[in-house]
């Protein structure tokens, strides 16, 4: 009898351990979810640390895949190549655009010299990786959806295989240019909102997707304003996996007089 009552003992011992132990990790579980609904600190997280990475992969689309751009992006030393298909012209009949930006020169790909098949510009005080748009719109995106009181989590979603948290907040530019704070530089603010001004937009809503590693993994921007609705679209991968970007073999590349020289010909 006494054998059966320490048998029962030391089973019913053994469920409320293991009750115990559940409960724990799912109060683990649940904080590290509760922290992931947290819009504003994730997002800054997000943006430095994808910031901070050597090289990514960004692909921009406009509504309905309209105005394609690949973009490369490599921190050090400051390199990128942007390839971009947008609208046929008489000077450019493909709509394609291939561009090399690095130290203090952009390579830009051109048949207007013949034996070369790029075209060299210098840059006045070399690349700046603040403002190169291969690096696409993490800064802007995440800083303004950081700063806006209307962001909010979504849910988890799949991107790329992946799970992630996916962000959405709308944004006023108006409001967004008297934002003083640290979810986003005062540059990276001024820049987007004037940029978003030149356009003729009053609004945005954004959306962001944010990976378990805290990188970014895709963006949306919906503007609104005078000529009506815009949408971009960016897609981050390869971090720290993009090829050593280079220049084009020297004897390919055209001056810039050699260029212009090459267009004005009958």
């Amino acid at each position: 009898m006494a054998a059966a009552a320490g048998a029962a003992l030391t089973v019913v011992l053994a469920g409320c351990g293991g009750e115990s132990h559940s409960s724990g990790a799912s109060r683990v579980e649940d904080e590290a979810a509760k922290k992931r609904t947290d819009a504003r600190t994730v997002l800054v997280v997000a943006a430095r640390k994808t910031a901070e990475r050597a090289s990514y992969k960004t692909v921009q689309t406009g509504e309905g895949g309209s105005d394609r751009s690949e973009m490369l992006f490599q921190q050090k030393p400051y390199a990128s190549v942007i390839k971009s298909w947008g609208k046929k012209t008489e000077d450019n009949p493909s709509g394609f655009n291939h561009m090399i930006s690095m130290g203090d020169a952009i390579y830009v790909k051109s048949d207007h010299v013949p034996g070369k098949s790029w075209y060299r510009m210098d840059q006045n005080g070399g690349g700046d990786p603040g403002n190169s748009r291969a690096a696409g719109f993490i800064n802007e995106i995440a800083g303004a959806l950081a700063a806006t009181g209307s962001t909010s989590w979504v849910g988890e979603e799949q991107v790329g295989g992946r799970p992630a948290d996916h962000y959405r907040g709308t944004v006023v530019f108006d409001e967004l240019a008297h934002y003083t704070g640290p979810a986003i530089k005062d540059d990276v603010r001024d820049y987007y909102v004037q940029l978003a001004k030149r356009r003729g937009e009053t609004s945005a809503v954004l959306d962001m997707w944010v990976g378990k590693d805290d990188l970014i993994l895709k963006s949306q921007e919906v503007t609104t304003g005078s000529k009506g609705q815009d949408q971009v679209f960016e897609e981050y991968s390869d971090f720290g996996a993009v090829p050593a970007i280079t220049a084009p073999p020297a004897d390919t590349v055209a001056t810039w007089d050699e260029f212009i020289a090459g267009k004005t010909k009958p």
